[in-house]
């Protein structure tokens, strides 16, 4: 083998050696990035999971929950609140006889929840390096009577306090804590710690919600 052949070899064997390693590169570069997608829509997968309690599947590159479930809620924010109200009545027979003015006063307290409907449609996506959550928007999901008290009841002669009068008031005071709580600013707060409560487990701060389109 004469100097100029040997020296033919060398660069065949080092420009094999370099287009081998450049192979090897680009596999590990490549099954590199698909763990790295593997492991971030498993990691949505769980998040989606840990704030919902739902068991979720990852779909078109998103999590989604689980369609097959139940449709659960998700409650973020109690607060105590109370209210009173009253009813009067005065009473008439044939609209010429009274019977007299019948009047309740009632005060109630109730433990009211504001939080999210889990439907399905709500998911967690990444997007350009942000982590967009859609949910529906966020509402008053619960309105629990804890006590009440009668402040006051007086009946008219013939025209006495009863049974339906009450349940009548104790159904407007819990239409006017739901309004109430919706007015105060509750819904807001829902919506901060829900973006909170994402950039806590995603382990940064860029976090969007976009809000389902409510069905009819």
């Amino acid at each position: 083998m004469n100097a100029e052949t040997g020296k033919t070899l060398r660069w065949l064997l080092v420009l094999s050696f370099v287009s081998g390693m450049i192979f090897f590169l680009i596999y590990k570069v490549e099954d590199s990035l698909q763990r790295t997608q593997s492991a971030a829509s498993a990691r949505l997968d769980q998040i989606l999971a840990a704030v919902t309690g739902n068991t979720t599947n990852m779909i078109s590159g998103r999590a989604v929950i689980d369609e097959k479930k139940d449709i659960a809620e998700l409650s973020l924010m109690e607060m105590r609140m109370n209210a009173v109200r009253e009813m009067e009545n005065t009473g008439a027979l044939l609209k010429y006889v009274p019977l007299g003015t019948k009047r309740v006063v009632i005060r109630a307290h109730y433990k009211v929840k504001a939080g999210y409907k889990l439907t399905p449609g709500v998911s967690l996506r990444s997007e350009d390096g942000e982590l967009v959550a859609k949910f529906p928007k966020a509402e008053i999901i619960g309105v629990e009577l804890l006590d009440f008290e009668e402040l006051e009841n007086s009946d008219g002669w013939a025209n006495k306090v009863t049974g339906d009068d009450r349940a009548w008031l104790m159904r407007e005071i819990k239409a006017q804590m739901q309004e109430e709580a919706a007015a105060s600013g509750m819904l807001e707060e829902v919506e901060s710690k829900l973006r909170t409560r994402l950039q806590d487990l995603i382990g940064h701060p860029n976090v969007r919600i976009e809000h389902e389109t409510a069905t009819p």
